[in-house]
């Protein structure tokens, strides 16, 4: 029985495996199932190393203490099955409860009946073969037989180590029926399946484990790149809400410093535009803040009408925006942006009562490269500026104040 507790080693070796992989896995209640599997099949181990290494020699099989071991051999060898079969059913198609109080009581009398019956080792063997196959063969089927989405190479490798264990306990109804019905004339094959039995078994049960594991290992990746999946959509949302204007909806000053939009920039000459709302303060302090947040959205939304798909807007400041604009020039956008703001319908902050039409300042400059565009927003920034300031002296010597709300019915 020096193959036996060989076997017992290696079934303890597995169990204490699972044993500590099902503490970082206990969502996975497939692999609890099979956990406590292993931890039954090193009971009914157990049990058999008792029968022959710790009982006297000179016990024989009709004893009663000889049968209380058969008896916990079996009963532990069904609940290995019993487990095997919930945690198989588990992981397919998600079914639990194959194991409960009638199982274990099912499990008793039918261990009851076969050591009263069997007359020796090989006969309780025998009584476990149909129970044996029947599970070994279920497991096998649920898994080879998952949709192909599911399959796996470890569906695969444990599918085709329990195909390996039903086969072999058809061998085993063979070689131990032969040995039970006719004990002097059994084959020397059969005597060999016989005695290396407990080699076989282990094989089977290290590819098994095997297999489970790299079931597992299969879960716990699906579930990390699941949650790498979700991970990086927050966190391109997370760099969207960063790098884009909540109010008009149009890239920030941010999303300009990392250059996101500027790919046609980078290989083309062009102009960069910077306007500058002149009426914004005013508003705000006529209609409050809500109004000066329509006058910046209706600006975002005239600008972005008259961009081309290469060009790009950026909010850059409280009430500036800034135009990159590739393989265009000064001297031909300056004025279309100007009718752009010019031609924009008005707007009604007060639900009617008045109206405003938008009122920029706009200045324009060219860039010969990418690395030019800094200075072109500088020079497009004095521009600008220059343009605001000109504008403010001919509205003074004017006497009138600047795009000042015009009551509803003065419409033209």
């Amino acid at each position: 029985m020096q193959l036996t507790v060989v076997q017992l080693g290696g079934v303890l070796v597995l169990g204490g495996l699972f044993v500590l992989l099902r503490r970082f896995m206990l969502r996975r209640a497939y692999f609890s199932a099979w956990t406590t599997a292993w931890i039954a099949l090193a009971g009914a181990l157990s049990a058999i190393v008792v029968r022959y290494d710790v009982l006297p020699g000179s016990v024989r099989e009709a004893d009663l203490s000889v049968r209380v071991v058969y008896y916990v051999y079996l009963l532990a060898k069904l609940a290995m099955l019993a487990w095997l079969v919930d945690g198989t059913r588990l992981y397919a198609v998600g079914r639990r409860g194959f194991v409960s109080w009638y199982t274990w009581a099912a499990g008793a009398a039918y261990s009851t009946l076969a050591v009263v019956v069997a007359g020796d080792q090989a006969g309780v063997v025998l009584w476990q073969v149909p129970l044996a196959v029947a599970a070994f063969t279920y497991c096998a089927w649920r898994l080879l037989s998952l949709p192909r989405p599911r399959r796996s190479p470890g569906t695969s490798a444990s599918g085709m180590a329990f195909v390996y264990l039903a086969a072999l306990w058809m061998v085993y109804a063979l070689v131990f029926g032969l040995e039970s019905a006719a004990p002097e004339s059994v084959p020397s094959l059969a005597t060999f399946i016989i005695d290396i039995n407990p080699l076989l078994d282990l094989a089977g049960s290290i590819a098994l484990g095997y297999g489970m594991i790299l079931m597992l290992m299969e879960d716990a990746k699906r579930e990390v790149d699941d949650a790498q999946s979700a991970l990086r959509a927050a966190h391109d949302d997370l760099r969207r809400a960063a790098l884009h204007d909540p109010l008009t909806g149009v890239m920030n000053r941010s999303a300009f410093t990392e250059g996101l939009g500027l790919d046609m920039a980078r290989a083309s000459f062009g102009t960069v535009v910077l306007l500058d709302l002149d009426n914004l303060k005013q508003v705000n302090d006529e209609f409050g803040h809500a109004g000066g947040d329509i006058l910046l959205r209706t600006c975002a939304d005239a600008l972005r009408a008259a961009l081309r798909s290469s060009d790009r807007v950026y909010r850059w400041g409280g009430d500036e925006f800034l135009l990159v604009l590739p393989s265009a020039r000064a001297v031909d956008v300056q004025h279309r942006f100007e009718r752009v703001i010019a031609e924009a319908p008005p707007l009604s902050p007060d639900n009617g009562v008045s109206t405003v039409r938008l009122a920029a300042s706009i200045g324009a400059s060219d860039f010969a490269s990418y690395d030019d565009l800094r200075a072109a927003i500088n020079r497009a920034d004095t521009l600008m500026y220059r343009q605001k300031h000109e504008r403010k002296r001919a509205a003074v010597a004017a006497g009138l104040a600047l795009a000042r709300p015009e009551p509803a019915d003065s419409r033209a």
